[in-house]
């Protein structure tokens, strides 16, 4: 929040940097990257906010006077985080289970299409001799 930075100094928050994502594999479903980003804020009172009242009466907190009033203050920052190319194990699975299946697709659909081609361009040729021999 804008309201928020006015608090801190040096503070120069990236929404790429900072954000929750996860990207996933469409074909085997395998989860290539996941970032999971948490901030832990508390708030933080000046002694005239706050509301402390001892056993006698109130109380002021004078280690506090000359602390601003911050609303929420952070204090943890947490990136639970997993890339697929930090483990040498997963990308030789998702190779085995992708890569490997999709190229033997691949040369199966050009072989199809070209035993089809023999096929038609066989069928044109009988059907040119049987035509023209008459």
């Amino acid at each position: 929040a804008e309201a928020q930075q006015d608090n801190f100094d040096g503070l120069a928050p990236d929404v790429e940097a900072h954000r929750t994502f996860m990207n996933v594999e469409p074909n085997t479903g395998m989860t290539l990257r996941l970032h999971s980003r948490v901030q832990l804020n508390t708030p933080v009172y000046n002694s005239q906010d706050l509301p402390v009242t001892g056993l006698y009466g109130p109380t002021v907190v004078t280690v506090l006077n000359n602390i601003a009033t911050v609303p929420a203050f952070p204090i943890l920052w947490i990136d639970e985080g997993a890339d697929i190319d930090s483990d040498p194990e997963m990308v030789k699975k998702l190779k085995k289970q992708l890569v490997t299946p999709l190229n033997i697709l691949n040369i199966g659909k050009w072989t199809a299409i070209g035993v089809g081609m023999a096929i038609f361009a066989l069928g044109g040729a009988m059907t040119f001799i049987k035509t023209c021999g008459k």
